[in-house]
């Protein structure tokens, strides 16, 4: 594992120090549930959000702002 370590350290540019070798280790070691993405995040493009401000014109921007993130979690399950 101190070989997989110090690649992650050099790729990441981080310094080669206890502290940093130690942070890797304790993530190296993690046995949870968090979830791998196989599919990268999509953004809206400049014309979904066009959309989005034609068909609520006038809207507050806390009203945009929700409008954009349902947008977002629908494009992205």
């Amino acid at each position: 594992m101190s070989d997989v370590i110090g690649q992650l350290l050099q790729d990441n540019n981080m310094p080669d120090t206890p502290t940093a070798r130690a942070i890797y280790r304790k993530m190296l070691e993690r046995d949870d549930d968090t979830q791998v993405y196989a599919v990268p995040w999509q953004g809206l493009t400049d014309e979904e959000y066009q959309q989005i401000l034609i068909q609520h014109d006038g809207a507050g921007l806390l009203a945009f702002y929700n409008l954009v993130e349902a947008k977002l979690r629908e494009k992205n399950g």
